[in-house]
């Protein structure tokens, strides 16, 4: 299991719970409370804290980190993806 980062407000948002290597799939993506929405098929990728709206994804060891666009919220710079 790996633990689904937000890279502008770190905070953990949910657990992996897939097949390696990482299938980004919203039935893989489990919330880590439960007043946060479960991920739908279709659905855009944001931080259910900060609202940040995800455009990359940076796979290390035993995190997923959700990586945002400086021009979306003035932080955490993405480069060309």
């Amino acid at each position: 299991m790996k633990t689904v980062v937000c890279t502008f407000c770190n905070s953990e948002l949910y657990a992996y719970d897939g097949p390696e290597p990482v299938q980004f799939k919203a039935s893989n993506f489990k919330p880590l409370r439960p007043e946060w929405p479960q991920p739908k098929s279709g659905d855009e990728l944001f931080c259910p804290v900060c609202a940040s709206k995800f455009v990359g994804v940076s796979v290390q060891n035993k995190q997923i980190r959700m990586i945002i666009s400086s021009e979306y919220r003035g932080s955490g710079n993405a480069g060309k993806l």
